[in-house]
């Protein structure tokens, strides 16, 4: 195909779509939702100067396990990538169309390859859609070829479809709609900035449109959550990152409500005091209300240098410390943390040439070539890079969408004791250094390169008075011969180290002392997804066999006494009940007071006491299986995303286990016992979606899932009538079913089934018996996906059933403000329920306690097999 197809047919002097094709220097990707007298979503891939173009009618499935129709049509100039409008009547594909998602794409492999094969395997970098997609040509061509669109399984994979971002009453683009409030009646939107130049931030933008988009907010004086950052070995590509210089010095956030400024360090210790020059140089910037993110460094001989930071801070140097600022979130009573960050720094650009002052700087930075920024800053003798999504919001999370890229690798580690000192050196020979591996602090290296005699001498009085008998942390990496030579401290002070790697025995290779960090405690490290050394740690293994629990009441009422989560330590600790004993162990909390549920004012630790007491009764429904979990970083109002492989220093009790895919073998996160469900809950994690087979025969469903979702307008009796009328229409074709609360807005009913049955059997049948029930009875059911279908109805959602896919388990929270769970009911008690998620983390143990038996106790033992159908 070519141009001279999609030109002969259309007549541009009645149509304002595009006639002539530009190339970008970036590959791009656009997917349209285009009304026309189908409708459909126009997927699009440039390549070679035109954009490679397939008709999706039901639009891109996040789901691996569904494969979406695509008819491939006719090349399109580049320049449709950023086309939107009305396509006049009487002409070609007249309707509506409006961008569904835009960004860039790279073919993995050759992109030529893969369209002549008809296997053509990509990643999409777009706000939408991300990751790891493949379109396959199907046998089956007509006039037009025919392909399919399929998601691969990664961390972008999901149970949604395109219709979930698609506002149900406009039948638009939810994100073009909320952008839209913002803009100007007559504005139309800008394309996507695809430029890989060096950013002049100030002049690109218009600031006073910017600040149009940002949302009237009161400000409160304290601090606020910063963003954090994923650790990666490389830069990212692609034009929608930008990259600053990795300053080298202490993270600075300040707030400023009604002219009064406050900085604060990362950890919400307030500095103003101690650094009145940079308070009063942000006053120089005439604030009404602010919040500034940004580095505090000291320069010398042009360029930024910890230690004189540090002699600066203990007043040994004159050294002017220096704010470099990289963000601003809130501006004069407008929060601007949705804006995209490119942005947010054009309007801290111009807000900086206004008003200079000599402490204050901005933090340049580079659009695209990640490459070439990380080689310049290593060159340059910089720590390295931070890479940041151009378009992403400020979420205060590790969400990857800011990522740091050291030239020389160096991470945090506390001082575990130390050795005494030979020949000419004095003090100390060497630190001994530990960090959090699997839950633990353990002994990872020794440290003595980079300190000099009088560095030696200062040690050695700071470490005398905690002196302790024995190790303070594990030293099974620790030669037998130097365990005798080590003299052991409390773990209380931590440094930067430099370091070439992992040696094969676990221990750092060739570290160089760097830096005392004053600013950071040992809890931090605790609390950190970018340990580099603990990344080469195996967490576990698939090949451990799991671990069965019992469930009964009087074990979940013993953990509930046995529970102690003291809220007001930093790093508090978790008591749980051993099996078959009056005593119990402990397991860490880091942050037990931070809250979870912001509307209920419920805490890490009382999210961590509910699961602790609801752990044998939840655990078997997981054990041993493929696991999808929600984590929360910032809470349940915060970002929270799926996540289904098993993270950094996630604890000794968080596995893995092995799933065979086409493509290979896949580790997805696993637990054997409670021990594995709290380190989750420590990491986070709110929810706990498992497959509906077990680990040990990953190949056939034990059990099938029917979530009724009901569009709002459905009342609750409705609801209650619905999951009957499926519990009646089942056992008519003899299955037994169970019903629960979803924790959300609807019901599960869900069938055992025993012996199991192969996936595409179990999904089949899920399907014949939500069209069956939306036969019976059209008026209450849909088995169709999305709100447009189901306006006054409930969808049997029978999708659930496929292999990969998950569903929420019995008794775990759901991450939404009610902070609603997931409850098992007999059906007699249906009826006197209220809503989805009338049992709630406050009242879900009280009705564990009340009730007498465990409503799913038949599951457990029913013998039902899937009926041919």
């Amino acid at each position: 195909m070519s141009l001279k197809e999609y030109k002969k047919k259309r007549n541009f002097s009645a149509t304002p779509e595009p006639a002539e094709s530009i190339r970008s220097k970036t590959p791009q990707f656009v997917v349209q939702l285009h009304h026309a007298s189908h409708r459909h979503f126009d997927f699009r891939l440039e390549l070679d100067g035109v954009l490679k173009s397939w008709a999706v009618p039901k639009g891109p499935s996040f789901d691996p396990a569904v494969k979406r129709l695509a008819m491939e049509v006719e090349d399109h100039p580049v320049s449709y990538a950023t086309f939107e409008g009305d396509i006049p009547k009487g002409n070609y594909g007249a309707g509506h169309v409006d961008v569904f998602d835009s960004g860039t794409w790279e073919a993995i492999g050759s992109a030529q390859q893969g369209l002549t094969k008809g296997d053509l395997k990509f990643v999409l970098h777009g706000d939408i859609l991300r990751g790891s997609w493949v379109l396959v040509r199907t046998g089956r061509q007509g006039k037009k070829n025919q392909w399919l669109l399929i998601k691969h399984r990664d961390e972008y994979a999901n149970e949604r479809d395109a219709d979930a971002f698609v506002d149900p009453k406009t039948d638009r683009p939810i994100s073009l709609t909320k952008r839209r409030k913002t803009w100007p009646k007559e504005s139309k939107p800008s394309p996507r900035k695809t430029s890989s130049s060096s950013a002049s931030p100030a002049s690109k933008a218009d600031t006073s449109e910017i600040l149009k988009a940002g949302e009237r907010e009161a400000l409160a004086s304290a601090a606020f959550t910063p963003e954090l950052c994923r650790l990666q070995s490389s830069p990212p590509s692609g034009a929608e990152w930008l990259h600053e210089i990795k300053w080298d010095g202490y993270r600075i956030l300040c707030t400023v409500v009604k002219g009064q400024v406050r900085l604060w360090s990362r950890n919400a210790i307030e500095w103003t005091d101690r650094l009145p020059e940079l308070a009063g140089a942000v006053r120089s910037l005439k604030l009404k209300s602010a919040q500034l993110d940004g580095e505090m460094i000291v320069l010398k001989d042009g360029r930024d240098d910890f230690n004189a930071l540090q002699a600066r801070l203990s007043a040994e140097n004159g050294e002017p410390a220096i704010y470099m600022l990289f963000d601003l979130l809130h501006l004069n009573g407008k929060s601007l943390r949705n804006v995209p960050l490119i942005d947010r720094k054009r309007v801290l650009a111009d807000l900086m040439q206004k008003h200079s002052h000599s402490l204050l700087r901005f933090s340049q930075h580079q659009v695209g070539s990640g490459e070439e920024a990380f080689a310049q800053a290593a060159a340059a003798g910089q720590e390295g890079i931070v890479s940041k999504r151009a378009d992403s919001s400020y979420s205060g999370s590790r969400n990857g969408d800011w990522i740091k890229v050291k030239a020389r690798p160096s991470d945090e580690f506390a001082v575990v004791g130390f050795t005494l000192p030979k020949g000419s050196r004095a003090g100390v020979g060497a630190l001994l250094l530990g960090q959090p591996r699997n839950g633990e602090m353990t002994y990872v290296g020794r440290v003595g390169t980079g300190l000099n005699n009088e560095d030696l001498r200062e040690w050695r009085n700071r470490l005398e008075p905690s002196i302790r008998d024995k190790p303070t942390a594990n030293i099974d990496l620790m030669a037998k011969v130097d365990r005798r030579l080590a003299i052991w401290v409390k773990p209380k002070i931590v440094i930067e180290a430099f370091y070439q790697g992992i040696g094969g025995q676990g221990l750092l290779r060739q570290p160089a002392f760097k830096v005392l960090r004053r600013d950071k405690k040992v809890v931090d490290l605790l609390d950190s997804d970018c340990s580099a050394p603990a990344a080469e740690h195996k967490t576990g293994s698939h090949s451990r066999s799991p671990l069965k629990v019992t469930s009964t009441k009087k074990r979940a009422q013993k953990v509930i006494r046995k529970l102690q989560v003291d809220e007001s330590a930093p790093l508090a600790e978790i008591r749980l009940a051993k099996d078959g004993t009056n005593d119990s162990e402990a397991l860490h909390l880091t942050h037990a007071d931070r809250i979870v549920f912001p509307k209920l004012e419920i805490s890490k630790g009382q999210v961590a006491e509910y699961y602790a007491a609801v752990a044998s009764l939840l655990v078997p429904e997981i054990v041993g299986r493929p696991l999808s979990i929600v984590r929360c970083p910032d809470g349940a109002s915060g970002t929270c995303f799926f996540q289904k492989h098993v993270g950094k220093g996630w604890g000794p009790n968080v596995h893995s286990i092995a799933v065979e895919e086409k493509s290979g073998t896949d580790e997805n996160l696993s637990i054997h016992d409670e021990r594995g469900l709290l380190d989750l809950v420590q990491m986070n994690v709110l929810e706990f979606h498992p497959w509906g087979a077990p680990g040990d025969d990953l190949a056939h469903a034990d059990r099938i899932v029917f979530d009724l979702d009901p569009h709002a307008s459905v009342k609750w009796t409705r609801m209650i009538a619905a999951a009957r009328d499926v519990r009646a229409q089942l056992k008519s074709i003899g299955l037994e079913s169970f019903v629960r609360t979803s924790g959300g807005k609807g019901l599960h009913v869900v069938v055992p089934l025993s012996p199991p049955a192969p996936w595409d059997a179990v999904k089949n049948f899920a399907h014949a018996v939500a069209q069956a029930m939306a036969t019976l009875k059209p008026k209450e059911f849909v088995a169709v996906a999305g709100d447009k279908n189901r306006v006054g109805k409930i969808f049997v959602d029978w999708l659930r059933n496929g292999r990969g896919a998950t569903s929420v388990a019995s008794y775990s929270l759901r991450a939404r403000d009610a902070a609603g769970v997931a409850m098992p009911l007999t059906w007699d008690e249906l009826g006197r329920v209220k809503s989805g998620d009338a049992f709630t983390i406050k009242n879900a143990v009280g009705k564990i306690r009340r009730r007498k038996d465990d409503p799913w106790e038949e599951l457990k033992v029913l013998k039902q097999a899937l009926p041919e159908f």
